[in-house]
């Protein structure tokens, strides 16, 4: 698998947990959703900023 490959699918998933717990801090009824609402967005921030690592170098042509 390339490295541009893992570098969209890591962009996608962390997007996608970014997504979840962003819905469940807006999800206003239960209390202890907001806690891992929270961490869910804390995760996907960060698997975005490690799929940033993942960059194919510029050709310098």
């Amino acid at each position: 698998m390339s490295k541009s490959m893992v570098r969209k699918l890591l962009t996608l998933l962390g997007t996608l947990i970014f997504a979840v717990g962003l819905a469940f801090i807006i999800i206003e009824e239960f209390t202890s959703y907001i806690t891992m609402g929270i961490i869910l967005m804390v995760v996907g921030i960060a698997i975005i900023l490690i799929s940033n690592f993942y960059r194919e170098k510029r050709s310098r042509d």
